[in-house]
């Protein structure tokens, strides 16, 4: 929002002013009304208005003198004279003061002074935004020229120092130490960024980036992008042992700057003290290109590299003893049994440091069994299928990440089982249930099951009642619905497709139904699910 002043002497024109014109519909925020120039000038030097309205003739110092002082400090301001003087001398001196418009007080209309607040608000919002764009394509380019700069340093087998310095400083960047410590900034959980922020890879990492430039002293640290998901640093260190506890200080206060701004965690691996491009290459390509040495480090921290060795121990070993607990708390609904089950697992893992890909590997087979054993013995139809399944895990990069990710995929595997669970020891119930949940697409009554069961239509509510504390068409409907989302959030099917397929008889009557359960209509859950779960 652009910022304005009202200056004049007659008090009565400031207020009618202040109140009668709509300032914020014009998207203008009023911050000052004062009676002279000087006076004007003293309170607004310091943060200039985008917009000055003002008389001319005032005590202490006129309108004009004051419009000088602040075109010295804000050339970009405008103004517009609302004046007693119907000189051409007073209009000839405005002009060359921003002025975009001089008005005589006795012909003054709020209507036409708000048209031409709206065609001075329209002027400075273009003009600041091809200013901003003009910065934004500065910082691209720069960033666009050190990052080639970047990868020759990593993959210019010819380069010696002499060169790579002056290669540096003819692309702008200060090379200039005696060596150089390389840092791997790591933005966590990229694919889980982009996607709840609706941004991009490249927007995030610029974002990022940007902050980095903004914080790091220019003079010591380079900050390069090497891709969408790294960053690098070059700390220029002439005596890098004293300056262990300075990086390491000043890379902790870059995360939590990051976060604190962007919402973004970030990590960040230092290498070991390099002098040139070729011990430069021998240190970052490791770091760059085995994301391995990551998998076992804590996100949102500073980190040393080193290589990491992992077990080569059976991982299935205690696979069925996992499998078994796992499946027992999902069934029963137990979502701290099921936490604790898996950090417990977890924590074994990283004990014994299995190979990454072997650690995925297993968590796939254990997502694969649990889905196929859950949709045989109840025809339940996942929520995600196992190509989703192979590609939500393989993006995982940290086991922190797949901790955390487990827990909330099984926590809603479990919730949506909780609505097939079968808890009654009365078989006519269990037939029931089962019947329900294996025929969902068709239309149902109490009537109908009650003769399928070979019962009396009013002892079989009263028992079903008894027995699930809900009656059999909420239970119907519960079930249907449930399938609902899943054709919802997996299918291209409509609504009336899918209220036909379950059967509905009335769309509005599913609608109304949806709604009731979801809070929202079945088309915005749609929307909200496919952007949810994937």
């Amino acid at each position: 929002m652009l910022t304005a002043i009202l200056v004049d002497d007659d008090y009565p024109v400031v207020r009618y002013l202040s109140q009668t014109v709509l300032w914020h519909e014009l998207d203008i925020h009023l911050i000052g009304c004062y009676s002279n120039g000087l006076e004007a000038w003293e309170a607004a030097c310091q943060s200039p208005p985008d917009i000055i309205l003002t008389d001319i003739g005032m005590p202490k110092m006129s309108g004009l003198e004051m419009l000088e002082k602040f075109c010295e400090i804000n050339p970009k301001g405008r103004a517009v004279v609302l004046s007693c003087h119907n000189e051409f001398k007073y209009a000839q001196q405005a002009l060359k003061l921003n002025v975009k418009d001089y008005i005589l007080k006795e012909s003054l209309d709020v209507e036409q002074l708000q048209a031409i607040l709206k065609n001075i608000v329209t002027d400075l919002q273009l003009e600041n935004k091809k200013a901003t764009d003009m910065v934004l394509y500065k910082q691209k380019n720069q960033s666009a020229f050190k990052e080639k700069f970047l990868k020759d340093t990593l993959f210019q087998s010819y380069w010696t120092k002499e060169a790579w310095l002056e290669q540096a400083r003819t692309n702008g960047i200060s090379l200039d130490a005696k060596s150089y410590i390389p840092l791997v900034v790591i933005i966590d959980r990229m694919s889980t960024v982009a996607s709840n922020r609706k941004l991009n890879d490249y927007t995030i990492a610029f974002s990022v980036e940007n902050v980095l430039h903004d914080l790091l002293d220019a003079s010591r640290w380079v900050t390069f992008r090497y891709s969408n998901k790294q960053l690098v640093i070059l700390y220029g260190s002439n005596d890098p042992a004293k300056e262990q506890q300075e990086i390491y200080y000043a890379m902790q206060e870059a995360i939590a700057v990051i976060y604190k701004y962007l919402k973004i965690s970030v990590s960040c691996i230092q290498g070991r003290e390099t002098r040139g491009p070729k011990e430069m290459q021998g240190v970052l390509l490791p770091m760059l290109k085995e994301p391995e040495h990551c998998f076992y480090l804590k996100e949102s921290a500073v980190h040393n590299f080193g290589v990491v060795s992992f077990s080569k121990d059976d991982m299935y070993t205690e696979y069925s003893q996992l499998f078994a607990s796992i499946n027992q708390s999902i069934a029963l609904n137990e979502p701290d049994e099921l936490r604790k089950t898996i950090v417990e697992w977890t924590h074994e893992v990283r004990a014994r440091r299995f190979h990454p890909s072997n650690v995925k590997e297993l968590v796939l087979q254990l997502l694969m069994d649990l889905q196929m054993k859950t949709k045989v013995t109840l025809q339940y139809h996942p929520f995600l299928s196992e190509e989703k399944l192979y590609d939500a895990v393989n993006a995982i990069e940290t086991l922190d990440h797949l901790e955390e990710w487990m827990i909330q995929h099984l926590n809603e595997l479990s919730r949506r089982l909780s609505i097939y669970a079968i808890s009654s020891k009365r078989t006519e119930v269990i037939k029931a249930q089962q019947f329900v949940v294996s025929h969902v697409t068709e239309k149902m009554t109490l009537e109908d099951m009650a003769n399928h069961l070979n019962l009396n239509s009013s002892y079989f509510s009263r028992l079903f009642k008894k027995e699930t504390n809900q009656n059999f068409i909420e239970y119907v409907n519960m079930v249907k619905l449930q399938k609902a989302k899943e054709l919802l959030q997996q299918s291209s099917k409509s609504v009336e497709e899918i209220s036909d397929y379950l059967g509905y008889a009335n769309k509005s009557y599913f609608i109304k139904l949806f709604k009731r359960e979801m809070g929202m209509r079945p088309s915005e859950y749609s929307v909200w699910s496919k952007g949810h779960f994937e």
